[in-house]
């Protein structure tokens, strides 16, 4: 639901439409609740209305503050994992070109190939909650080319121990990669978010009925904060989506300086 909504907008877009949005409810509201309670004669109770207002907006702040910074976590980490698994690949394929014979060659061609299929099958995708079956079938390609390196002497066998360690590595990291798409928060989060932010745009609302001007603004301000909150969550708990998703560059990069080394070199 919230995939959908996200991918046909920006960043900047959401982070100006929601506050603005919210703000214009509240002040539509406002008028509403005024022209009903000039119709019926009814009496607000303003003490009671101030005090649920900053117990709404203290509570919101409070648990949107914590998932902000559990979210942003998160994205720190996905961003470092990503930078690992490009240096595992790029040590992997010094090994291999370090042993030089033709098996290891044709394993680091299929790494290369590997690499390859993960900017361009698997990176598209991840956005959709999975990997890419090509990018899986060619790392298994990639493990089956090992089984062909017969290691010479001693100091094959050190390194085609080292091979296999950071092969193992690499399939470590990309299924960290893969399955820190689905650590993102649920959509109940996100019902519950709108339900309470409704609820203090409603509140924010009945208590402008009576506000001086500074106090509509205060109001105002006190709401727009709220939403621009939710809106950097929103933001940050799609890592592959948006102006500041996070990128395949170390990946990227790790590919082009294996396709320029000359092999045995």
């Amino acid at each position: 639901m919230i995939t959908k909504f996200y991918s046909d907008i920006t960043d900047g877009q959401i982070l100006f439409l929601l506050p603005a949005v919210s703000v214009c409810v509240m002040y539509g509201l406002g008028v509403l609740f005024k022209w009903l309670l000039s119709k019926s004669r009814a009496v607000i109770d303003l003490e009671i209305i101030d005090t649920a207002t900053q117990n709404a907006m203290s509570g919101a702040y409070v648990v949107l503050g914590f998932v902000l910074v559990l979210a942003m976590t998160t994205v720190t980490d996905l961003d470092n994992n990503v930078s690992q698994e490009a240096t595992a690949i790029k040590s992997l394929e010094r090994l291999l070109v370090l042993d030089g014979s033709a098996p290891a060659l044709e394993s680091r061609a299929k790494l290369i190939k590997y690499t390859k299929s993960i900017i361009d099958d698997e990176w598209p995708v991840l956005v959709e909650g999975h990997g890419s079956p090509v990018t899986s079938l060619a790392l298994n390609d990639f493990y089956m080319s090992l089984s062909s390196i017969a290691p010479r002497d001693d100091k094959d066998e050190i390194v085609f121990s080292k091979v296999l360690e950071l092969s193992d590595r690499v399939a470590e990291l990309r299924n960290t990669r893969n399955y820190s798409i689905e650590s993102n928060l649920p959509d109940t989060f996100y019902l519950v978010s709108i339900l309470a932010i409704a609820g203090a745009v409603v509140i924010c609302a009945l208590r402008l009925v009576k506000a001086s001007v500074t106090g509509g603004i205060v109001l105002a301000i006190q709401v727009a904060l709220l939403t621009l909150m939710f809106s950097a969550i929103l933001i940050v708990d799609l890592p592959y989506l948006g102006d500041t998703a996070t990128s395949f560059e170390p990946i990227s990069k790790a590919m082009e300086s294996m396709v320029a080394r000359k092999s045995g070199t």
